[in-house]
């Protein structure tokens, strides 16, 4: 089994909660949006990009996600689960990434996001992934095999 690469991906900066809007759609704010700009220059410079990008549906993840998926220049698949999922959730969906795909990037929310960051490497590195923070991991298990602590923390990276 060859070396595989995980890009875990907490959405950019969005819109401030409003009571007349779902959190669901709430969408990127002026500094995520920049943000995102710049990390699509940095996504597109990295040695092993992502063939794949896992998202979450809400807005806010959705247009993070397109970044993403252009700066790696890969497809971006919707995933329901990842909406606010824990990092169960966010374990369950990177196990079901095609086994041809040997580097994918998931887009999704905290605390999720950071608490994913925190047990697939198997040790605390930060109490709070920042919006549009990126953490790179490898691995060399299957993704149907992959568990927490089954994978080394390479980067972490804030916008």
């Amino acid at each position: 089994m060859s070396n595989r690469t995980i890009w875990i991906i907490r959405h950019g900066k969005s819109a401030a909660a409003d009571p007349a809007q779902r959190d669901f759609d709430r969408p990127l704010n002026k500094r995520g949006r920049g943000d995102g700009s710049s990390m699509l220059q940095w996504y597109a410079q990295q040695s092993e990009p992502a063939s794949w990008v896992w998202t979450s549906p809400a807005v806010r993840a959705q247009a993070t996600a397109e970044f993403v998926g252009s700066g790696f220049n890969a497809p971006v698949v919707e995933e329901h689960s990842l909406y606010l999922g824990s990092a169960n959730a966010l374990l369950s969906c990177l196990q079901s990434t095609p086994d041809e795909v040997d580097s994918v990037a998931i887009v999704a929310h905290n605390p999720g996001a950071t608490h994913l960051v925190n047990l697939l490497g198997d040790k605390e590195v930060t109490s709070n992934l920042v919006t549009f923070g990126t953490a790179r991991f490898t691995t060399d298990s299957a993704w149907p095999m992959l568990q927490f602590g089954g994978a080394l923390l390479v980067e972490l990276y804030p916008p």
